[in-house]
């Protein structure tokens, strides 16, 4: 998948508040969190050491597919 076809995918739907990528890493603020990647990937997406960037939006896009991400923040843990 192409980081435009991620960035059209990203702008079509409805982003969660928060997400956990795994049990280590919460995204707090997914729309920043999109934005920021797909502006690095942009940037730098044919240099290696960046791939990672492209790997955590591909893995949030599966998370959101496969609905475990949730619909809002949890106002309680604040």
């Amino acid at each position: 998948m192409s980081i435009e076809e991620l960035e059209t995918y990203f702008e079509g739907i409805d982003l969660p508040e928060t997400v956990y990528l795994n049990p280590a890493i919460k995204i707090t603020d997914v729309k920043k969190f999109v934005r920021s990647h797909i502006i690095t990937v942009k940037a730098h997406g044919h240099i290696r050491a960046y791939s990672s960037f492209m790997d955590r939006l591909l893995q949030l896009k599966e998370i959101i597919e496969a609905g475990n991400a949730p619909k809002t923040t949890d106002q309680s843990s604040m």
